[in-house]
């Protein structure tokens, strides 16, 4: 369920495919100046990264980030500034592929993008960065008018486990849009907060089943015992036949939860 909403958040926040590109690697006992070879490489893409063409400017984004090269992150960041939002967005998701923490507070303020898709990219990657100091900033997407980037947030939030976060998380399971009260739910469950168990037996009678499913496993993973009867009763009222096998097996982890 945790890697059906990431997929899903993910196509989401990525407007186009993101194009591969394979680095060809050879041993350097065998490729004199290779070395040298590689920062020309470098160099080419740093300056592609400047292009008119916007498909160039993406893919060399892509580029950088598939190199791992620490020396991309800064022209990386700059591409954050990009006139179009499919390349900030791309440069979002290349910096979460990047790692660099030096990414934090320039995709902090990316937060605020006139586009969906690219303040969602952000949220998604601070997550994937796990910088506490954007916990606050995440927070606050939790209330962004449009739900993949609220569903983006919270996942983003569980994916920092963070308790400070719970209490904005408990009110954004009544959230208006099915997505978001799923990936909240997803998010209660990684940070394993008890206080979160009552509002999740709450969603257990979500109208919506990929929130009861979430809920379900939410519950399984921070392993109180007080959701064992509220979960059983879940479990006996399901009435669609994958969805109640998913949440018997949330339940039996429940159950099997040391005490």
């Amino acid at each position: 369920m945790k890697l059906f909403l990431a997929l899903t958040l993910l196509l989401a926040v990525t407007p186009h495919a993101r194009t591969s590109h394979a680095f060809a690697t050879q041993d350097a006992s065998q490729a004199p100046g290779r070395g040298a070879r590689k920062g020309d490489e470098m160099t080419r893409m740093l300056e592609r990264i400047k292009s008119r063409s916007v498909a160039e400017r993406r893919e060399a984004i892509d580029q950088l980030a598939e190199s791992g090269d620490s020396r991309a992150v800064e022209a990386v960041i700059a591409a954050l500034k990009d006139q179009e939002g499919d390349v900030r967005a791309s440069a979002a998701n290349a910096l979460g592929q990047l790692g660099d923490k030096r990414a934090v507070e320039p995709l902090m303020s990316m937060l605020n993008d006139e586009v969906s898709f690219v303040r969602a990219a952000a949220a998604r990657v601070l997550g994937q960065l796990g910088d506490a100091k954007a916990v606050d900033s995440l927070t606050t997407s939790l209330k962004d008018g449009n739900s993949t980037v609220r569903g983006a947030a919270a996942m983003g939030l569980g994916s920092l486990k963070e308790a400070r976060a719970v209490p904005a998380l408990i009110t954004a399971v009544k959230d208006e849009a099915p997505d978001v009260r799923s990936a909240v739910a997803a998010a209660l469950g990684d940070l394993r907060d008890k206080r979160a168990i009552d509002p999740l037996i709450q969603s257990l009678k979500d109208e919506s089943r990929m929130v009861k499913l979430a809920a379900a496993l939410a519950l399984a993973d921070i392993g109180d015992k007080r959701a064992v009867a509220a979960l059983t009763e879940a479990v006996a009222n399901e009435k669609d036949e994958e969805a109640r096998s998913q949440m018997k097996e949330a339940l039996q982890r429940l159950m099997a939860a040391p005490d």
